[in-house]
């Protein structure tokens, strides 16, 4: 598989690069969640060439597969996407990474979204000589087998950004997801978003109770938000969960009956005290979370529990979405 190179200079030159990056990604092994992320990383880096008039702005794609170190190693398979240009450069490279920083006015999810989309990211800019990015994100094989993941999204009816967003960090023994709802909607709604998705970002490898306050102190002095969080442990066989708020989840497929609680309150304003509840996992278990602004009337047939969650979500996501507010479904499987 060879790289490809796309000059942006237009709109559609956006959505070239966004395609291609797409069809490499599914090219080599990436699942939608994981090629969507790197689209969207992709239509970031491309957007920035254009709203700051880069010269000569380029997007390159580059398939990475590494040589294995021994015989038992199977070695990694990624993709690593590259923004260059020889235009003015960044003056303050601080700045521009931090939420909101674009000095564009993009409404996008900024470079900072970008580092956490993708594995890997780095960024060099000299003044007068232009600015390249690099962003790699590696396939997780193992990961990948253990649990698949399919995420349906849009912001209320009328608004181009949302209050909503989604984390999913996947490895060989575990995964952590999330689903959040900030209050309101709209552009303010999406920075708080933002910045929760950053607080993950730092923390995900700490325990969810953590995990809960170090969002709710970094939420103080914002609309504060509602969160499901779940960590899967392959190796235990266990499912934690903990719940603030109006996000609901659902398990179907266990043995016994699970419904996860959810506590009273809000990140970031107040809540009643808490607790991460432990559940077994069991192989092929279906958990969905979503915002309020899924009907909660939904239910799943047995039948539609063999689909996939690409097909699962759609079918919420289609039938039980309101127009009237930010809308996500995650079913993990």
């Amino acid at each position: 598989m060879k790289e490809e190179r796309i000059i942006v200079t237009f709109e559609t030159d956006v959505l070239r690069a966004r395609r291609a990056g797409r069809e490499m990604a599914h090219r080599l092994g990436f699942d939608e969640i994981g090629a969507g992320e790197i689209e969207t990383a992709i239509s970031e880096l491309a957007t920035n060439l254009i709203k700051h008039a880069a010269k000569y702005g380029e997007i390159i794609l580059i398939p990475l597969v590494e040589t294995p170190y021994s015989g038992t190693d199977k070695g990694r398979t990624g993709i690593e996407v590259r923004s260059e240009d020889k235009g003015r450069g960044i003056k303050d490279i601080e700045m521009a990474m931090k939420e909101g920083g674009s000095t564009a006015g993009t409404l996008g999810i900024g470079l900072s979204g970008v580092k956490r989309l993708m594995d890997e990211f780095s960024i060099e800019s000299q003044a007068g000589k232009g600015t390249t990015v690099v962003a790699r994100k590696w396939l997780l094989k193992d990961a990948s087998q253990g649990m698949k993941f399919s995420v349906f999204a849009r912001p209320r009816i009328g608004e181009d950004v949302s209050g909503d967003a989604y984390f999913i960090k996947r490895f060989s023994s575990y995964v952590i997801f999330s689903v959040i709802d900030v209050l309101g909607h709209g552009r303010d709604a999406h920075d708080v978003a933002q910045s929760v998705l950053k607080i993950l970002e730092d923390n995900y490898t700490e325990p969810l109770a953590k995990i809960i306050d170090v969002c709710h102190t970094g939420l103080r002095h914002t609309r504060g938000a509602a969160m499901a969080l779940c960590r899967v442990n392959f190796k235990t066989k266990t499912f934690e969960h903990v719940g603030i708020g109006n996000v609901e989840t659902r398990v179907y497929g266990a043995t016994k009956p699970i419904e996860p609680f959810f506590f009273n309150g809000t990140l970031g304003m107040a809540m009643e005290n808490y607790r991460v509840i432990e559940y077994p996992y069991i192989e092929g278990m279906a958990i969905v979370l979503f915002s309020d602004g899924i009907s909660r009337r939904f239910d799943l047939s047995q039948q539609m529990l063999t689909k996939t969650p690409q097909e699962i979500a759609k079918f919420i996501f289609d039938n039980y979405a309101r127009d009237t507010d930010d809308a996500t479904v995650l079913v993990a499987k």
